[in-house]
């Protein structure tokens, strides 16, 4: 009997050890479709940051409807794309839900 109960002890210290954080990777930022594609904001807000991370500083706001030019995406948290922000001048990174893009801008055919 005494022999079961080291067996199952092992098991339980293996799991007791803490786990270490591995440290963070640089991403670099990778083309999307096109280099300087047309971008527009489609939430009702983005924040955009000086790095592709949630915790970045953040260098401006956009709004729904705000255009850009799409640089490139990066990784960091999730996907995100550097964006220069056409209203309001400013480059940085928003994360990729928050934009859609294409080849060409689009022409607005109604009020």
């Amino acid at each position: 009997m005494p022999l079961a109960v080291g067996l199952l002890a092992a098991p339980l210290v293996a799991v007791s050890v803490p786990a270490v954080a591995a440290p963070p990777v640089h991403v670099p930022v990778a083309p999307v479709a096109a280099k300087k594609d047309f971008c527009r904001i489609t939430a009702s807000s983005a924040t955009v940051r000086a790095q592709p991370r949630k915790s970045a500083a953040a260098v401006g706001t956009a709004y729904k409807g705000d255009t850009c030019t799409a640089h490139g995406w990066a990784g960091g948290g999730g996907t995100w794309v550097k964006v220069t922000m056409k209203r309001i001048g400013v480059t940085g990174y928003v994360h990729s839900s928050l934009v859609a893009w294409g080849k060409e801008e689009l022409i607005q055919t109604g009020p």
